[in-house]
């Protein structure tokens, strides 16, 4: 049985497996009293083992089979849960998930001596026992049993044969059914049975089943029944390139529609108009399907850093607690898989500069420990991510005072506003930190994080209070495949601007207009609202609108912009097709699309207007 194309599942199945064993170990270290997680941990274990020597990484399952030698004695009581088994495990852990990273890409390494030694050493034995020397013998005779998958699971076939291969150290196992080469098809719904002549219990022949890991039932008797008649697996996995392959496809199926709608409306055909109407809503339904297949929740990135937050805790000399909030809220698949570098940056700010060490949190009369704390909601068409940490906060006359050293700030700006601090904050190279660590110190924390948000077309805000702490808000798209823009006019030109940060749109008043600090705004609902004439953007120039100019209210967080244009030319659906700026293209300018007319257009970044 060729298993190299179960190695991409291998290697996410183990991931998930290794991520709840951080997420156990975080959860049993803040209370090592609690007996509820350590059973957890050594299923998890038990399953990646199990895997691994389905798949003959031998290095992988010799390792996980060491640690869950310690597991067991943990569980058992024979090892007692101190500061220094913890640091063991999670070292462990870590280096099984490299390890497992290794045998997925065609290697298989052998694990650490060092690492081996240790883990023997705490467990009390230099070798694990064997599960089969356990077997009670009571006679050989023949049984049947039949085994049902769980309905999630994966490598379907690669498990009954694990399945098999454990049953085979009790006894002579015959009469497989599906036989094996069915096994081996993907259509292979988890459902087999076999016969085993063996001296075992009955116990134990379901304990060296269950131990192959993904098994739902096991039954175990002395007349094989029929195979039972069932649905199959309603859940798959799909490769993500196969995914972002159909979101293409659903672009392109986008445009087309959005062309023949417009064939349709200048035809006087009713045969035209109703298929063009009937493309359209299925367009419509299969744009909605794939979408929706491509959201994933954030929890998947937040799960990520309770271990980051803790190792940086314990290598700054803090105490830290880490929480999330909001881990159900989705994100398409590609910008998921861009935000965590940005929280990341932002998430070890917060633990470097913000928390004080316990003795600085004490004479303060605050908790020793602090806490960091990661949100998402959705807030109309984006989502918002919030990192806010109950620290030190940060101090703007220092900052405002190393930014006119270094040459950041005018020497005749008097007050940081958060949009100025940001943009401080934000220069390549700045840092508040007095001396260069691992953690942080080079000024590339907020640097970086506010680039890939920008070109992820998000936003980067900051709130701060001085011995209270500080609030980072990323905000960003739900997608960036398929989006529904406002058209806006300037000249022959049309530009698309993302409904996401529209907020309203007005007449443009000339009554209405005042200035703030040298730059023109309006009233709005009496909102000051700064103005921004596109055709001053793209033509240069001066220029007065016409009154009752059409007028775009974009809003980003609590900032707005009042965006100028000659005229409205309605709403549509575009695709955000990739975009090489050329050397020299505005900043404002965040990609390009094809219009329903086959004109192409380029996108307004309502960030960069603000």
């Amino acid at each position: 049985m060729d298993l190299a194309k179960y190695s991409a599942l291998f290697l996410a199945e183990s991931s998930e497996h290794l991520n709840a064993c951080n997420q156990l170990l975080l959860e049993w270290e803040r209370e090592p009293a609690s007996p509820a997680p350590v059973g957890g941990l050594f299923r998890a274990v038990h399953t990646v083992k199990g895997m691994a020597a389905t798949m003959g990484y031998t290095g992988v399952a010799d390792l996980a089979h060491r640690l869950e030698n310690l597991l067991d004695a943990l569980r058992r009581g024979r090892v007692a849960a101190a500061p220094e088994v913890f640091q063991l495990l999670f070292r462990s852990v870590d280096t099984l998930g490299i390890m497992v990273g290794d045998a997925a890409r065609g290697a298989d390494p052998a694990p650490d001596p060092g690492l081996s030694a240790e883990l023997d050493r705490a467990t009390g034995e230099a070798a694990a026992a064997d599960p089969a020397a356990a077997a009670g013998v009571d006679g050989t005779r023949m049984r049947s049993v039949e085994v049902t998958l769980r309905r999630e699971a994966v490598m379907r076939g690669a498990r009954a044969l694990l399945v098999v291969s454990r049953v085979e150290e009790l006894g002579s196992v015959s009469g497989l059914r599906p036989p094996a080469p069915v096994l081996e098809r993907e259509d292979f719904d988890g459902r087999f049975a076999f016969r085993v002549s063996t001296g075992a219990s009955d116990s134990v022949i379901e304990a060296a089943v269950r131990g192959a890991g993904e098994v739902a039932t096991v039954r175990v008797g002395e007349v094989a029944p029929e195979a039972e008649a069932g649905g199959r697996s309603r859940q798959i996995r799909v490769d993500l390139d196969r995914l972002d392959t159909l979101m293409k496809q659903v672009g392109e199926l986008v445009v087309a529609r959005s062309r023949l709608a417009v064939l349709a409306a200048e035809s006087t055909d009713p045969a035209l108009v109703e298929i063009s109407d009937r493309v359209s809503r299925l367009v419509g339904g299969i744009q909605a399907e794939v979408l929706a297949a491509r959201m994933t929740p954030v929890g998947e990135v937040f799960e990520r850093f309770p271990r980051l937050v803790r190792d940086l805790a314990r290598d700054l000399g803090k105490r830290i607690r880490f929480d999330g909030e909001g881990e159900e809220i989705e994100l398409d698949r590609s910008i998921l898989d861009e935000i965590g570098e940005p929280l990341l940056h932002l998430i070890r700010n917060a633990a470097d500069h913000g928390i004080e060490p316990p003795e600085v949190r004490a004479a303060a009369g605050k908790p020793e420990e602090g806490r960091i704390l990661l949100t998402a909601s959705r807030d109309r068409n984006s989502v918002a991510l919030r990192v806010s940490d109950d620290g030190r906060g940060i101090d703007r006359s220092a900052i405002l005072a190393k930014a006119r050293r270094e040459g950041l700030a005018d020497a005749g700006t008097e007050v940081l506003s958060d949009d100025l601090l940001l943009r401080v904050l934000a220069r390549p190279g700045f840092s508040t930190a007095e001396a260069v660590s691992d953690v942080s110190g080079r000024g590339v924390g907020v640097d970086v994080a506010l680039t890939r948000v920008r070109a992820l077309g998000g936003t980067l805000d900051v709130r701060s209070e001085l011995g209270r702490g500080t609030t980072f808000i990323v905000r960003v798209p739900l997608t960036l495949a398929i989006v529904r823009a406002l058209l806006a006019r300037t000249g022959a030109e049309r530009y698309a601007v993302p409904l996401a940060y529209v907020a309203e749109t007005v007449e443009f008043d000339p009554r209405a207009v005042t200035a703030v600090r040298d730059r023109e705004a309006l009233v709005v609902r009496d909102r000051v609202v700064p103005t921004v004439h596109l055709r001053h953007l793209v033509q240069g120039g001066p220029g007065q609108p016409s009154p009752k100019a059409p007028t775009v209210i974009l809003e980003l967080g609590d900032r707005r912009a009042a965006l100028v244009v000659d005229a409205l030319a309605g709403q549509q659906d575009i695709v955000v097709e990739p975009f090489d700026a050329p050397t020299g293209m505005p900043s404002f300018v965040g990609g390009a699309t094809i219009l329903a007319d086959g004109a192409p257009a380029l996108i307004l970044d309502a960030a960069a207007l603000l």
